[in-house]
């Protein structure tokens, strides 16, 4: 037991205060309102965390009956985006309050391990902690230290977590539980009222999460200063500098929206965080999801591309492996007849593209949508329990694979032996270790490029290939050549029902059944509605300009009819993509911890039902 807990209280006074029903194993962290160390509930065998109030802090009377209170009230909580309290322990000097324990990390290390968070991330958690806030508010809690490291992320699920309450109190009191100095938080996350000492509400918490935004998107404060003074100072007269001026990639409604909540007056800001949640849910709706077609061809031509890339990287060693000019012509002569035909492989796929109607500007949306995904599961694998040893097992592979190979082919020519005639000879010895050592170092050095930040080297390569003014250029110029281009495209929103349900634990998808046929179904028959709505709306057209022999009734008649058919398409579409949006939502809400299994299959009912319907 560190010095913190025990400057007051003997080790074995507080494992015997806290026995049978708990142990303690670890420390997990402290500040200034105590420490938190993991233990085991016996009773129910699980995790918990146990904070612990400083000794000197619970000698108070007045401090000890607030906490308690406060906890208390903390404890009340159920809401999947705050950690529950289970308990309160007090035992003389000892005052400890017993949470659940989220196996995961803070933002705040998160952030440190792995810089700004994407897009796509950073408006989940937002949007999951803006939730947790409005229900705390809702019943007339003020968090007063919303900051990165009072945000949990859940190993497992993704899932944003608020913890500690501990200073929190009502926004009809005037008395809290204050610490220790005159100010009670964290100085670079204070709202300006609650710098200055006012009476707070909802609002400064908002304020307080805006700078977490701001931190989390662009790993630094919106203030520096070298002393608490200084950052209060900061917050009560110095604006905060427009998020987009670090970050010009976000999207203006996310800028727009960290901007808000960190408005000097809190009547500028966002009222509620179920006000900021909304916008934030309505910036995730207005983003497209990738099109199956744009998917499939990023998929087969970066594969395609590596390909042709590795080839062309072995070329050398493959033509040093024979002698004769004719014989690396030869070689030479197929290498680049593959990379011609893979080559050949990304036209058409181009070709398919453009013929279905997309832009390359569909193309740019798309590549950058899955740019984001990939970056997100990248933070989500670097959040793994083993993902700092596993990358410490990857670099130790891959130095041993090239050492290996190294020493292999140096000891097989060593091993050659020098012929009157000229040159070398091998023995089978020689050989074989010329061949391992090469193949070792072949597939070493391809494992490197392909896996681990090699990868996202490469992808971020090929996207801005495809994005940039060679694939813009080659794009438009493969599209002119084609006459029909029937528009096909797929009308969905950033994390469209596919991408949730992939997001989701192994458990809650089997609990689904099949729900994701089902999903893919309705993205099938809306894109399939899509381009019969583009054929009728075409044929209407020609329709229109007349026909020569044909009647004037009879033309607008046929146009009548085409304008029918083409009203009832969109109608149909227009309810498949309804569906899928509830569908959508039903799922975040199970991801959420908010909805059920058995809602989203429910919901499934009614799409089935509907694409029975529309058949």
């Amino acid at each position: 037991m560190t010095e913190a807990i025990t400057s007051m209280i003997a080790e074995e006074e507080v494992r015997d205060a806290l026995a049978p029903h708990y142990i303690l194993e670890k420390e997990l962290g402290r500040g200034g309102m105590g420490a938190v160390y993991l233990a085991r509930d016996v009773q129910l065998d699980r995790p918990v965390a146990i904070k612990f109030l400083p000794p000197d802090l619970a000698a108070r009377p007045d401090l000890r009956a607030r906490f308690l209170q406060e906890t208390r009230t903390a404890a009340s909580f159920s809401h999947p985006n705050i950690v529950p309290v289970h308990a309160v322990e007090e035992h003389d000097k000892i005052l400890c309050f017993v949470m659940g324990y989220v196996d995961g990390e803070t933002l705040g290390k998160r952030v440190q391990r792995s810089g700004p968070l994407p897009v796509g991330e950073a408006v989940r958690l937002l949007q999951e902690a803006a939730w947790a806030l409005s229900y705390a508010h809702g019943r007339g809690i003020v968090h007063r230290d919303v900051k990165p490291d009072n945000i949990l992320i859940d190993r497992g699920s993704g899932r944003a977590m608020i913890t500690d309450f501990g200073i929190s109190r009502s926004q009809d009191t005037t008395a809290g539980l204050t610490m220790v100095g005159e100010v009670v938080g964290t100085p670079q996350f204070m709202s300006p009222e609650q710098a200055t000492g006012e009476h707070v509400d909802g609002r400064s918490d908002l304020y307080s999460l805006g700078v977490v935004a701001f931190y989390a998107l662009t790993g630094r404060f919106p203030f520096t200063a070298s002393s608490t003074q200084g950052y209060l100072a900061a917050h009560i007269t110095k604006p905060a500098p427009p998020i987009a001026s670090l970050r010009p990639d976000l999207p203006p409604s996310l800028s727009t929206a960290v901007d808000k909540l960190l408005e000097k007056d809190p009547a500028r800001r966002f009222q509620t965080g179920e006000e900021l949640a909304e916008q934030l849910d309505a910036l995730r709706a207005s983003r497209r999801e990738i099109s199956p077609a744009i998917r499939l061809f990023t998929v087969k031509s970066n594969q395609i591309i590596r390909n042709s890339l590795m080839l062309l990287l072995l070329a050398p060693t493959m033509m040093n492996s024979v002698h004769g000019s004719a014989d690396r012509m030869v070689i030479l002569t197929i290498i680049l007849a593959a990379v011609g035909a893979l080559s050949f492989q990304v036209i058409s796929g181009l070709r398919e593209l453009a013929g279905q109607g997309y832009t390359h500007e569909d193309l740019k949306n798309g590549l950058t949508a899955i740019g984001d995904e990939q970056n997100e599961a990248r933070a989500l694998s670097r959040a793994a329990s083993d993902w700092e040893g596993a990358q410490r097992r990857r670099r130790r592979f891959i130095i041993g694979g090239l050492l290996t190979g190294a020493i292999l082919i140096y000891l097989s020519f060593k091993l050659r032996v020098p012929v009157p005639q000229g040159g070398y000879r091998t023995g089978w010895f020689g050989l074989i270790s010329a061949t391992v050592g090469v193949a070792t170092l072949v597939s070493t050095w391809i494992y490197a490029i392909a896996s681990g930040n090699g990868s996202a080297r490469i992808d971020g390569w090929l996207r801005s290939l495809w994005t940039g003014g060679f694939g813009r250029r080659l794009y438009n110029f493969i599209a002119s050549r084609i006459r029909t281009r029937p528009a096909a495209r797929a009308v969905s929103v950033e994390l469209g029902p596919m991408t949730v349900f992939e997001g989701l634990s192994k458990g809650l998808r089997r609990d689904l059944g099949d729900v994701n046929r089902v999903i893919a179904s309705l993205i099938g028959a809306q894109n399939e509605l899509a381009l019969r709505e583009s054929k009728l709306e075409s044929s209407q057209e020609e329709a229109s300009r007349g026909t020569a022999g044909v009647a004037t009734d009879t033309l607008e008649r046929v146009v009548t009819e085409l304008n029918q058919a083409r009203l009832a398409v969109a109608k149909r579409r227009e309810d498949i993509a309804a569906e899928l949006e509830r569908l959508r939502l039903e799922l975040i809400r199970l991801r959420s911890g908010v909805g059920t299994p058995a809602e989203v299959r429910t919901e499934s009912q009614r799409a089935k039902a509907l694409l029975d319907a529309a058949q």
